[in-house]
């Protein structure tokens, strides 16, 4: 539907549209970045030695597995600083003056859940801190780590902004 001037877009989508051209490069982007180019190598590589040497290594699979998985819940920082994980955007607007309230709600049951995400990786890692990845001599508790830390930067972001949300409350 467009407008008096024929713009096919609102004032808040335009400024959207903004923000989202103008995102820059922040702190928060070098581990995600780090671990997809380490992913990119390692996919390349994989290709590389099956299709071009015709002789496959075997850990190239693997580690772009584990790699993948990790880009994921690095990216989820990403996302949660930035705000802009994937929403019903139609509630935001139903909401109207609850939006806050509703936002700390969420807020709170995902920090609930990666919490509980981070207690079920540490009774993982201690189960099984004798195991090793298949194809390297590395123990899989490393993996676990790192996601653990991941998940453990989300809960701090998400603590941090149900604060913000209750100190800005009228």
């Amino acid at each position: 539907m467009s407008d008096i001037n024929g713009d096919l877009f609102t004032e808040q989508e335009k400024q959207e549209a903004d923000t989202h051209a103008s995102l820059k490069l922040t702190w928060a982007d070098i581990p995600a970045l780090l671990i997809f180019c380490a992913l990119f190598v390692t996919v390349f590589l994989q290709f590389f030695t099956r299709y071009v040497l015709n002789d496959s290594l075997a850990w190239t699979e693997e580690i772009a597995r584990y790699l993948l998985i990790l880009v994921a819940f690095v990216g989820a920082v990403k996302c949660q600083l930035v705000d802009s994980h994937i929403r019903l955007e139609i509630i935001d607007k139903l909401a109207g003056r609850a939006l806050p309230r509703l936002k700390i709600i969420a807020l709170t049951l995902s920090a609930g859940f990666f919490g509980f995400a981070i207690y079920s990786l540490n009774e993982l890692m201690t189960k099984t801190s004798y195991q090793k990845m298949v194809s390297l001599p590395f123990p899989k508790y490393y993996f676990y780590g790192l996601i653990m830390v991941a998940l453990g930067v989300l809960v701090a972001v998400h603590v941090r902004q149900i604060y913000v949300l209750l100190r800005s409350k009228p």
